[in-house]
């Protein structure tokens, strides 16, 4: 088994097509550009930032978790473009439980390229082998289908729905519950290739 994590130094994760880094302040302008779109962030508190204010107060935050090591989330940029088009990681880390949960966000511009499930799973390898996690936990919008092929493509399972979990925009929403287990992702390891061969649906 490999050394636990110790959040040390930011690891940097690389795909075929992607890197994933820390958020610095410089990114402000490209976390803005995610945050204030409503399209994207309507199923992730529903409210789009109006001020580049509000993205440097993210990226102070999120860099505050990490000195206090609860959470660890990266910026998703292109091999050959260091420009940030995504965020994602654990929203916090249990690690009594060998637990944590996974959220993510990506520009609208790169919806349906398959970036989404290919970050993810340099994430959760990198949450089973590092961080020794034996349970990761997700949620999504009843709503947002395009979350929900994520998880499905990634092996996540369907625990339950928290019905009318919340409230937005005059309505009460359903919440979807989702899990991926340590045996589940060593049970479905060698079939992982396979699975992200192809773009996403």
């Amino acid at each position: 088994m490999t050394d636990l994590f110790n959040f040390a130094e930011f690891p940097i994760l690389q795909t075929e097509r992607l890197i994933l880094r820390e958020i610095v302040r410089a990114d402000a302008e490209a976390v803005f550009r995610i945050r204030s779109d409503y399209q994207v962030v309507q199923y992730n508190g529903g409210v789009p930032y109006t001020r580049i204010e509000q993205a440097h107060e993210l990226i102070e935050s999120m860099a505050k978790t990490y000195r206090e090591k609860r959470e660890l989330r990266w910026g998703i940029t292109l091999k050959g473009d260091d420009t940030v088009i995504g965020m994602c990681g654990y929203n916090y880390w249990s690690r009594q439980d060998y637990r944590a949960s996974i959220g993510y966000d990506l520009e609208r511009a790169y919806w349906g390229q398959g970036i989404m499930p290919e970050a993810l799973q340099a994430v959760v390898q990198f949450g089973i082998e590092r961080m020794w996690l034996n349970r990761i936990e997700a949620d999504a919008s009843a709503e947002n289908a395009a979350s929900i092929r994520v998880l499905r493509k990634l092996g996540f399972q369907q625990e339950g729905i928290q019905r009318e979990q919340y409230y937005e925009n005059g309505a009460f929403h359903d919440l979807v519950l989702f899990s991926l287990l340590r045996r589940d992702y060593f049970h479905t390891e060698t079939s992982w290739a396979a699975r992200f061969s192809t773009s996403s649906p």
